[in-house]
């Protein structure tokens, strides 16, 4: 039997009760109050990634960090995701499970400048097909994706920093740098390190 008054276990439930409560506000997705919107996230089969399909950013700011060597960017479509099911983790993701992936379109000289320097190593850049570049990324920035009349040019190499064949200036590992010098089209895929 417990004497009232001498349990001093009480007081730090309570306090851990208080805590959990104020941080559930704090933290989205620990909130179960009214209000609470659970985010919509899909999984793109032929990529292997979640992404919430109504996410699509305009902003060249992740084109810049990553990748400041690129010049006469005229627009820039990207989304961002997670690799593994996000309904089935943590509310804070790891650092490596977070992805994202750009259509860029570039101008006349940026498109010039990109197809030199990846072609600076002697010989042509490698050549993907379109069908391989579309199965790696997912329907949001798909949409963006022009069809390219010729090749598909991987430009990683020119769009790695110094010292790396396939990580950005930021230090995300680049999966997809493909350039369509017919149309100016720029397709990224990255994913954190």
């Amino acid at each position: 039997m417990t004497r009232v008054g001498g349990d001093r276990s009480l007081p730090a439930l309570a306090g851990a009760v208080l805590l959990a409560l104020s941080l559930s506000a704090c933290l989205p997705g620990l909130s179960s109050g009214e209000g609470r919107t659970e985010e919509e996230w899909a999984l793109d089969e032929p990529s292997g990634l979640y992404y919430r399909p109504d996410l699509i950013a305009q902003s060249a700011d992740p084109v810049e960090e990553h990748f400041p060597r690129l010049t006469d960017i005229a627009a820039v479509r990207w989304t961002d995701g997670r690799v593994t099911d996000p309904q089935g983790r943590a509310p804070i993701p790891a650092p490596d499970d977070g992805w994202w992936q750009a259509a860029i379109d570039l101008g006349p000289e940026g498109v010039g400048e990109l197809g030199a320097a990846a072609s600076d190593g002697g010989g042509d850049a490698a050549v993907l097909e379109e069908s391989a570049l579309r199965e790696q990324i997912v329907p949001t920035v798909e949409h963006y994706v022009e069809e390219c009349p010729g090749p598909w040019k991987d430009v990683t190499g020119a769009l790695s920093r110094a010292g790396s064949a396939n990580v950005s200036e930021a230090g995300d590992l680049i999966a997809l740098a493909a350039l369509c010098e017919d149309t100016g089209q720029l397709v990224t895929s990255a994913r954190d390190m």
